[in-house]
């Protein structure tokens, strides 16, 4: 061997030792990267799992907050029903009545009367049903 070739080999492996040192480095930082990437991803699915618990629990809560406003709008709009009832019992006309409400007077109905005795009733035919949505529709 000549010196020449001493000294190609000598900077020959240098250079492959300087390449092993920056090839190993590069290597580092991509699993560097790639463990922050999955430990972002693993929070990632911790956060929408959280977020999906959350939005299942407010959904039982509203159905809870509906049913009960349900039950009160229902008692309430019971009591006004009763109300114009007791009107139109004192003898008021429906127009009146309507008219002292802020309603159409096609919203207030009058109340079912109960059979008179000795009559025959029609069972064919069934009270027409009191409309619960005219409560609170004031005319403008």
């Amino acid at each position: 061997m000549t010196e020449g070739t001493v000294m190609a080999d000598v900077r020959k492996s240098a250079q492959q030792s300087a390449a092993r040192t920056r090839a190993r480095e590069k290597a580092a930082e991509f699993r560097q990267k790639h463990d922050t990437l999955e430990q972002l991803a693993t929070d990632y699915f911790v956060a929408m799992d959280s977020v999906d618990e959350i939005e299942a629990s407010a959904q039982k809560e509203m159905a809870a907050v509906r049913e009960r406003a349900t039950a009160k709008s229902t008692v309430a709009r019971a009591k006004a029903l009763a109300m114009i009832a007791s009107m139109l019992d004192l003898g008021a006309p429906r127009a009146e009545v309507a008219d002292r409400l802020g309603l159409a007077t096609r919203d207030v109905k009058k109340p079912p009367t109960a059979p008179k005795k000795g009559l025959q009733q029609d069972d064919s035919k069934e009270a027409e049903p009191v409309s619960e949505g005219f409560v609170g529709a004031h005319r403008s």
